[in-house]
């Protein structure tokens, strides 16, 4: 049989090699042989990656494999039977497709040999892991059946149901398929499948979907299954986090069968990820990782960061169980305050609930309660129970975070009535438990569904997940942060040991997060009376209010809450014995300014969500010209200033600048579902594993740390990389306004553009400022703008420097 194949016009026009595509010959025993189209790079240097494609798409999909891992690799993407340029025959079972890959392997690949799939090319492809040498698998989105408490997904329920209409005599499923990713992609998905003769094994590879013990692939698919959990080479599990066909709970569904597998998920990609998102780059450092010689050295590390501080735990709900007689206030916000006793009898109570209506060690709480004393007692419940929270920044909006709490597979949600509302009607977690404060249907109630009896609650170790804690998407897309008990319980104690923290007096935060160190420290806190996503809100009237009605001596304040407490005191003192400033930059003006009004010490310490603090703050009020001084390392952390080589990263001379790596008993675990990141971020010195911040910092002479902005805004002007607060402090210094400088053009070639905040659109400065400007700057600036920053939402001072760099580069093209 003539098989028909694109031109080399064809080839091209979709960006393949046209001498990667050959023919290959199948033979079996007892049937027919049959011909494979392929896509073939040639001898790979360290064996062979066979890619197998799902339904209704062929070897394209696999484009960026072939391009990114030869010569390396050799890679084939294979087309299987009546699919893409194969054959056409008669119809095939999922028996069948798997003992074709398998003869396919066994004759026409040597060597080591690594197995990819995608979609029900996932199912063929763990078929044959049990007859193949098989070195490693990595997976796209697949299943190898239903997860349980989840209905066929709407798109392959209606192809089964009208399989002959949709998919062989018209183009609706094939189109549909293609019509998920971009446009560029879409001629080449639909080009095997123009006429309804070469959709016959689109339609058949649909109805043999095994649903039920009666369907004809039912074993082999119970196979695939058995094998994928029998598995015991590396597996890599690379998810598209917005695919409407194998959504999250297939993938949770693979997690439970293989536990050992890695995972990158890719919260914004759809259903086709190897042709939408970097994959086969993933792949490739996977690859390296698991089959190279580095492997064990970073196992030893992962054993022996988890042996940090398993000596004299103390877990964090500690601390609030021995205040259960205090009638004290704990907490205070705009609606009252609650007592030690109120909030851990509450806490306890919960607790107890929960763990009697089934929740287990390690489940997962995606909490929808809004900050105040319900959370608490919520959050502490949920602690005491042994599940781990799931914790997202509203300012992430709708959208946000249904991509955040889907990509961790929740199995409980607590929430209000109206947040569990919005949890059901946008699918922000589906299949999980509801938990309302108050009541809604189907949901366990805080006001009915007390235990009547003295439920156990288990005794929490440091190796306990304790929380999937969200970066607040400031400086970047919002990462899935693993906490486990150790580290809160090592942060807690460095916070107190530090800080001094009174159990007695406590603190005021505009950072709605931090509550939840209150009860950990046992020390009261109060929220102000403001909106918690606009810390802008809290002025010297709502911040004497809150030091009047309280003991607090210490306030943790996001910059923009200084800055309007600042603006608006006229005078007047409100006096504090430490002021915290965080959420860097922190300019000395602003901790000069509000150490005026509070008459308090007042810090910048250093950290981030995957390690907070990392440093004293001590010296904000002190001018240094670079950068913010964020003070000495606190006692247990680590810092090295690295080289900017994303390869290999090494410490670079004392004094000299870089990106900042730390290491600290109260740093994160690892980024959930985020290999690959957690895998650039990760760095071994001196046999410690240390994380590389994005931050860019140097020791100065005395110790201190000056961190000098993120990395991601450095100014990658010709033959030199510049921190973007170099260029900004001086600047700033001159003009007493905040100014954020900009790099304008390609990397490794960009010129600096100035921008000073000024109400309204973007415009040329006026030629005085100009001059200031350069005349004031060691740097050349090619140009000086005046307009509005754009600032994060949580801080409300983090500068969006990308979405400014866009503006000015735009606002100056033909200028």
């Amino acid at each position: 049989m003539t098989i028909e194949t694109p031109s080399v016009a064809e080839w091209e026009r979709w960006g393949i090699d046209p001498q990667w595509h050959r023919t290959v010959r199948i033979e079996r025993s007892g049937v027919a042989d049959v011909e494979w189209s392929i896509l073939d790079t040639g001898e790979g240097l360290r064996g062979t990656i066979v890619c197998v494609h799902g339904n209704p798409t062929w070897g394209y999909l696999w484009k960026d494999f072939l391009e990114t891992l030869s010569p390396e690799w050799r890679v084939v993407a294979v087309d299987q039977t009546g699919m893409g340029w194969s054959q056409r025959s008669t119809r095939r079972t999922l028996e069948e497709r798997v003992a074709e890959l398998v003869a396919f392997c066994e004759q026409h690949t040597s060597g080591p040999l690594v197995l990819v799939a995608h979609d029900w090319g996932g199912p063929v492809a763990l078929g044959v892991v049990s007859s193949l040498d098989v070195q490693a698998v990595i997976l796209g989105n697949t299943g190898v059946g239903l997860p349980e408490r989840t209905k066929m997904p709407p798109l392959i329920s209606t192809a089964r149901r009208f399989v002959d209409l949709l998919c062989r005599r018209t183009s609706v499923f094939v189109s549909g398929t293609a019509a998920m990713t971009k446009k560029q992609f879409r001629e080449a998905l639909r080009a095997p499948y123009r006429k309804a003769d070469r959709r016959a094994a689109v339609a058949d590879f649909v109805a043999d979907i095994p649903l039920t013990e009666k369907d004809e692939s039912w074993l082999a698919l119970q196979k695939s299954a058995d094998n994928l959990s029998n598995l015991e080479v590396p597996l890599l599990l690379v998810w598209g986090g917005r695919d409407p066909v194998f959504h999250d709970r297939f993938l949770a569904d693979l997690l439970r069968r293989a536990p050992h597998a890695d995972v990158h998920r890719f919260p914004e990609a759809a259903h086709l990820v190897p042709l939408d998102e970097p994959m086969a780059a993933v792949a490739s450092s996977w690859l390296d990782e698991v089959l190279g010689s580095d492997h064990s050295t970073n196992e030893s590390v992962k054993t022996k960061r988890a042996e940090i501080g398993l000596d004299a735990f103390v877990a964090i709900t500690e601390a609030l169980r021995s205040r259960s007689q205090d009638q004290s206030a704990a907490f205070a916000d705009r609606s009252g305050s609650v007592s030690w006793e109120s909030l851990a009898c509450e806490a306890e109570d919960i607790g107890r609930m929960l763990v009697g209506a089934g929740l287990e060690v390690g489940d997962r709480v995606a909490m929808l309660v809004p900050p105040g004393a319900e959370l608490l007692a919520a959050a502490y419940g949920v602690w005491l129970a042994g599940g781990a929270l799931v914790v997202a920044d509203s300012g992430l909006g709708a959208r946000g975070l249904r991509t955040v709490l889907r990509g961790a597979s929740p199995k409980w949600v607590f929430g209000t009535s109206k947040t569990l509302a919005a949890a059901r009607t946008l699918g922000w977690t589906p299949g999980a438990r509801m938990i309302c404060t108050s009541r809604f249907p189907r949901a366990l109630s805080l006001k009915t569904h007390r235990s009547v009896t003295e439920q156990q609650l288990p005794s929490l170790a440091p190796g306990f997940e304790a929380a999937i804690v969200h970066t607040s998407g400031s400086t970047g897309p919002a990462k899935p942060v693993r906490y486990s008990h150790g580290a809160l319980a090592a942060q807690r104690d460095v916070i107190s040991e530090s800080f001094a923290m009174s159990s007695e007096h406590g603190f005021v935060t505009s950072f709605a997060p931090f509550i939840l160190l209150g009860p950990a420290l046992g020390v009261p806190c109060v929220l102000p009376d403001i909106d918690v996503t606009k810390p802008s809100e809290l002025d010297f009237d709502r911040f004497a209010q809150v030091l009047a009605s309280s003991e607090v001596d210490v306030a943790w304040l996001s910059p923009a809450s200084a800055r309007r407490i600042v603006a608006t005191a006229e005078g007047r003192k409100a006096k504090l014995r430490l002021v915290m400033l965080a959420g860097a930059p922190i300019s000395t003006e602003l901790a000069t300014a509000i150490a005026a009004v509070t008459d308090a010490d007042v810090r910048s310490p250093w950290g981030m969500t995957e390690a907070m603090p990392l440093t004293d703050g001590v010296g904000a009020t002190q001018q240094v010209g670079d950068g913010t001084n964020t003070g000495k390392l606190l006692n247990g952390a680590q810092a090295a200033v690295v080289s900017l080589d994303d390869s290999a990263p090494q410490p670079v001379a004392a004094g000299e600048w870089g990106e900042l790596a730390v290491h600290a008993p109260w740093m994160f675990e690892g980024y959930e579902q985020q290999w690959s990141t957690e895998h650039r971020s990760e760095i071994l010195l001196n046999g410690v594993r240390f994380h590389r911040t994005g931050d860019l910092g140097q020791f100065a002479a005395n110790g201190d740390l000056h961190q000098l902005g993120r990395l991601q805004h450095a100014l990658f002007l010709a033959g030199r990389v510049v921190p973007c607060t170099l260029v900004e402090d001086p600047i700033a210094a001159i003009l007493g306004r905040q100014v954020a400088a900009v790099g304008i053009g390609p990397k490794g070639t960009q010129v600096i553009a100035v921008v000073i905040q000024a109400e309204g659109k973007l415009r040329l400065a006026d030629p005085e400022t100009t001059t200031s400007v350069r005349a004031s700057s060691a740097f050349d600036v090619a140009a000086v703008l005046e307009g509005e920053l754009p600032v994060d939402i949580r801080h409300q001072s983090k500068v969006k420097r990308e979405l400014l760099a866009t503006s000015a580069s735009a606002f100056l093209a033909g200028r």
